[in-house]
């Protein structure tokens, strides 16, 4: 038995007849659940639980109302897990049993912990919008944190807003090392994921939906990304798709990217892969709507641009396989 006074947080434990696996999400569908560490603890999210709050302690019956509450019980290097529960703020569906979604603008200095949305029936996660216009779901500055399983949308639908900044700051907060998987992101946000001087960093299987600036972005007048791998995420008509000017060291494979205005044979200007001013990175096996270099709008060399130490390697146009750097 455990000591006196010692309470023993519950895993999260999921029948498989009861609850199907959410698709990508690991351990969704396993009979000991999200928790895979022997010190890990479950902390739960679910602002429409009654009688959740900020000082709850985040237990199944006594969850917390937010994720900043939820951070805060957390212990770097523990591997803590906080499970978001489902809502159906689906702006195109009712809302009404579960009508509030996770509006915050969290920052995890934490490190180690995963942020998981659970909503086992859906196909994009739990809604999960910025408290302020133009404002960021989650700013990450703790190491090996990962994010998964949540539709990240603007604020009030239109206002804008960013869905992940993974930042470099000031030792010992980094943002290196942070795994985004199974997220969508929305049509309403301005930038779905930003680096900053990140390094290690793997993006993949998300789906980014007409990001008003850049699906995945790094701002040129701040600091170059490193040694990061982006794979198979699925890009329709963002702004700019993969815009990692000065990336370095780093992978971009099996993505598809729809993007009308090439496609159609209009300008699409660097709206692709853009890793012009970066170094030694491995572009292969793309899916791209735009023709192989023709010296026209919205071909190979319009939608995308390389640099000369890259290495472009197998990737697929409309019309055959591309072999050369774009420029």
């Amino acid at each position: 038995m455990p000591s006196s006074n010692v309470r023993q947080p519950p895993p999260l434990t999921r029948f498989r007849t009861l609850y199907p696996e959410q698709f990508g999400i690991l351990g969704a569908g396993s009979h000991e659940g999200l928790r895979h560490d022997t010190l890990g603890r479950v902390f739960y999210v679910d602002p429409n639980y009654p009688g959740a709050s900020t000082t709850a302690d985040g237990t199944e019956m006594t969850p917390c109302s937010t994720v900043t509450a939820a951070l805060a019980r957390c212990t770097s290097w523990q591997n803590d897990v906080i499970l978001v529960m489902h809502n159906d703020g689906w702006q195109y569906g009712p809302q009404d049993t579960r009508a509030t979604i996770i509006n915050e603008n969290v920052t995890v200095t934490k490190h180690g912990v995963r942020i998981i949305g659970l909503a086992p029936s859906s196909a994009t996660g739990p809604i999960w919008r910025p408290a302020t216009a133009g404002g960021t779901c989650i700013t990450v500055t703790g190491l090996d944190v990962l994010i998964e399983g949540f539709c990240f949308g603007g604020f009030q639908l239109g206002a804008g807003g960013n869905g992940v900044y993974a930042e470099w700051g000031a030792p010992p907060l980094w943002g290196d090392n942070c795994t985004i998987r199974n997220c969508f992101f929305s049509d309403h946000l301005d930038i779905g994921i930003q680096l900053e001087y990140a390094w290690n960093c793997y993006i993949e299987d998300n789906v980014f939906q007409e990001c008003d600036v850049a699906a995945i972005y790094a701002d040129p007048a701040g600091s170059a990304p490193a040694y990061n791998r982006i794979a198979n995420n699925w890009f329709h008509d963002c702004a700019l798709a993969i815009s990692l000017t000065e990336l370095q060291d780093s992978e971009i494979t099996g993505n598809r990217i729809y993007n009308s205005n090439a496609q159609a044979g209009g300008a699409a200007t660097d709206e692709g892969i853009d890793t012009a001013l970066g170094a030694r990175n491995m572009v292969t096996d793309n899916y791209l709507s735009c023709i192989l270099p023709a010296a026209a709008p919205g071909d190979w060399d319009d939608l995308n641009s390389g640099n000369a130490t890259d290495a472009w390697v197998g990737n697929l146009c409309q019309d055959g396989m591309a072999v050369t750097t774009p420029t």
